[in-house]
């Protein structure tokens, strides 16, 4: 029993230090829910939405570096993984940079075209820098099961981002205050994950690069883009429309969902990052990848399930505790997003689970979720709670398809 503990622990960690990051992000949220006005709100949710759309490709790097650092360090393949971190550390870094200087020239335009802050725009693309690089080194530290730095790595960055951001706020910021915190913060994490790294970032650097390999993993990375790119699409798309679709109050209204949401929507993270690394692990040794699949699940539904039955049955309590009482119309739309969050929590890990095993044409069925998502919200949303139908009918559509897809492949594989 002590052996087993002993060799869950690391993981263990993880879950409880993710737990610990996201109750700091979702009190970051919460805070600015209060610190600012709902309209200066629904323009950092607005800039928040941007920054996950934009920085998709540091999501591609974590969860395909994590699968095939997983699959190497499985099959004690070291020469193979020194080869992999040589070649995608010079790509990422190399790519990170062109795009942040991309996104910070364009800045201008981008803030005229969405009536964001100008200031805020530009530090998007040192974020995404900085988060590409980031979550490359996440992305190690998860496939190599190395769960206790990956864990601390988060807190300091939800941490951080609290702090820094509600200092600004106060000097008199605002938003642009706001998000400087959270650039700040994960220029810190990014520190932290370089710690564990630096001898395998050495070794590294003297290997040979080994030639065959450098075609799948580029394949691999490809196809993972087009999951994760539809996957925050469909999770993101709604936030960043919101300012432009809806009045203001009713922006910032939904603005107070979408916070809620989150809590429905990332207190599970922590699930999705351990049964990417175990699936990727057992499926590269010919073992069952699907009791981890049951059993995360199972987790999910049980816990996140539970907070978007809440949001149900008491959305007048919980509303004014969570995001203030300036929120009044909240009430009325976070139990249809609760469950729309619900559904896609559990998206993650069905996505989880097929990156793992290198099956990656569940995409296009996220794709066509993408675009259903999007000409129904610029065709039907004329209101907050409108809106949040659309995201609920399509996150449950694309559950289907992903059990669909599971199904089919279990038949033939029988």
């Amino acid at each position: 029993m002590l052996a087993r503990a002993r060799q869950h622990s690391g993981g263990l960690y993880l879950f409880i230090a993710t737990s610990a990051a996201n109750v700091l992000g979702f009190g970051y949220q919460i805070v600015m829910a209060r610190l600012l006005r709902p309209e200066e709100f629904a323009v950092l949710t607005a800039l928040f939405g941007i920054l996950i759309l934009e920085s998709i490709s540091s999501q591609v790097i974590q969860s395909a570096t994590a699968k095939l650092a997983a699959q190497y360090r499985a099959r004690d393949e070291e020469a193979a993984l020194h080869a992999f971190v040589r070649r995608w550390a010079v790509r990422v870094g190399g790519g990170a940079a062109a795009v942040g200087l991309l996104v910070a020239l364009l800045s201008g335009v981008l803030a005229g075209a969405l009536a964001l802050p100008a200031l805020s725009v530009a530090l998007l693309g040192l974020t995404l820098f900085l988060a590409l690089s980031f979550t490359f080194g996440l992305g190690l530290l998860q496939g190599l099961a190395r769960f206790v730095w990956m864990g601390t790595a988060l807190i300091a960055q939800a941490g951080a981002r609290l702090a820094v951001g509600v200092v600004l706020v106060l000097v008199g910021l605002g938003v642009d205050g706001a998000f400087t915190g959270a650039t700040a913060a994960i220029a810190l994490s990014l520190v932290v994950v370089a710690v564990p790294l630096l001898p395998l970032f050495r070794a590294a650097r003297g290997s040979r690069v080994t030639h065959e390999l450098g075609p799948a993993e580029t394949r691999f990375f490809a196809l993972s883009a087009v999951v994760l790119l539809a996957y925050a699409a469909l999770t993101n798309i709604d936030a960043v429309l919101a300012r432009s679709l809806l009045r203001p109050q009713d922006a910032g209204a939904y603005a107070g969902a979408i916070t809620m949401g989150k809590i429905v929507l990332f207190a599970p993270i922590a699930i999705g990052f351990l049964l990417l690394e175990r699936t990727a692990r057992t499926h590269a040794l010919g073992e069952d990848t699907d009791h981890a699949l049951f059993l995360a699940l199972a987790f999910v539904l049980a816990t996140s399930g539970l907070v978007a039955l809440a949001y149900i049955l008491v959305p007048d309590f919980l509303v004014p505790l969570v995001v203030g009482s300036q929120y009044p119309e909240t009430a009325k739309i976070v139990g249809t997003y609760g469950v729309a969050a619900l559904a896609n929590a559990l998206l993650n890990l069905w996505i989880s689970y097929f990156i793992g095993r290198g099956e990656m044409r569940v995409g296009l069925l996220l794709a066509l979720a993408v675009v259903a998502e999007l000409v129904l919200l610029l065709t039907s949303a004329t209101d907050p709670l409108a809106m949040a139908r659309i995201v609920l009918v399509v996150a449950l559509a694309t559950q289907a398809a992903a059990v669909a897809t599971f199904t089919v492949r279990k038949a033939r594989a029988g």
